[in-house]
């Protein structure tokens, strides 16, 4: 049955693809954009060839957020600014600094659940704790987390206390400093841009010195495995963590272009949504045109939360974390 809903997938996928040029605006193109149709090779091709690519690309086409916009405070324990209660519709948020588009696709028997985020500045992706300081085990539900910092829409973390490696930094703060053989990490920069570094202690300590040289680690996350890097869809290791071979809820977070992001849920353990192993995942990552693309904390905790509500509406009780991420305005309305 896969097979074949692949086989049709690919024949619409081109033929949507190709009535998407003719069909969005070229006046409404940011230049990044026009460049993806009119290039006819490298990721453009895949874009062609990729409908939800290009269905991500056309969401942002028509914005150019004001290079004017004042960057928070990146500071663990500041809230993003109070967004616009009347620009919320059922299907995103906008405003002058940030843009959010929801959408529910089907794939690989389960539903899955996606926020399209472009923002204007890099401060605006941003992490949360549930308790009053980093090294806390207090727990709290992703949707009030987010709720509590001005969240616009947000994904629960990796759960760093249930884990002794890896180097878990939140907002410039740090709370440990280990490379691991067993999991691969995850380093967001000054620029909001992702860096993922591979298991393997000499691999992630030559990595990381690396990026420390040229980059400060504004967050850093230790679960995955990276499921896409510099836009190749990753092969998962047989022995990593986490199940990787089991249908079961996913969450995780990719970098699709320049500040430009998607956080995708996926159901899973249920008669209508049976969940997908982390190869499907991977592959759920790159039809969306992830550049950079990672695994975070599933199961019950896979929790994609937009306006204060669970958006994956998943029928298990929303369960207690201990960190998040989310997206926030820097409007000063």
């Amino acid at each position: 049955m896969r097979k074949t809903a692949r086989f049709c997938w690919g024949f619409l996928s081109v033929l949507l693809a190709l009535s998407l040029m003719f069909l969005i605006p070229s006046a409404a193109m940011t230049e990044d954009a026009r460049r993806q149709y009119s290039n006819p090779d490298g990721d453009s091709l895949r874009s062609l060839l990729n409908p939800r690519a290009v269905l991500a690309s056309a969401v942002f086409s028509d914005i150019l957020p004001s290079a004017n916009v004042v960057s928070l405070p990146v500071e663990l324990f500041t809230p993003g600014n109070t967004p616009i209660e009347e620009n919320f519709t059922e299907d995103g948020y906008r405003d002058d600094t940030i843009i959010v588009e929801l959408a529910k696709e089907r794939m690989y028997d389960s539903d899955v659940y996606i926020a399209y985020v472009k923002i204007a500045t890099p401060s605006q992706l941003r992490t949360a704790i549930a308790g009053t300081k980093i090294s806390s085990e207090r727990t709290n539900q992703t949707s009030a987390i987010s709720s509590n910092y001005n969240g616009i829409v947000a994904i629960n973390g990796d759960y760093y206390p249930n884990t002794s490696g890896g180097y878990i930094v939140r907002m410039g703060e740090t709370y440990r400093e280990h490379t691991s053989d067993n999991l691969d990490l995850l380093l967001i920069d000054e620029w909001g841009d992702f860096h993922l570094i591979l298991r393997g202690h000499d691999v992630q300590e030559n990595g990381v010195a690396a990026f420390l040289s040229e980059h400060e680690i504004v967050n850093g996350f230790f679960f995955g495995p990276a499921l896409v890097v510099d836009g190749e869809k990753r092969d998962i290791p047989e022995d990593y963590q986490f199940a990787p071979n089991a249908d079961n809820p996913r969450a995780g977070i990719a970098q699709l272009g320049t500040l430009t992001y998607a956080l995708v849920a996926v159901n899973g353990r249920t008669d209508n949504s049976q969940g997908v192993t982390l190869a499907e995942f991977a592959d759920i990552m790159a039809q969306l045109g992830a550049k950079q693309a990672y695994n975070l904390d599933g199961g019950n905790s896979a929790t994609l939360v937009f306006h204060g509500q669970v958006y994956n509406d998943k029928p298990q009780d929303e369960r207690d974390v201990t960190d998040i991420i989310y997206f926030a305005s820097a409007t000063e309305e």
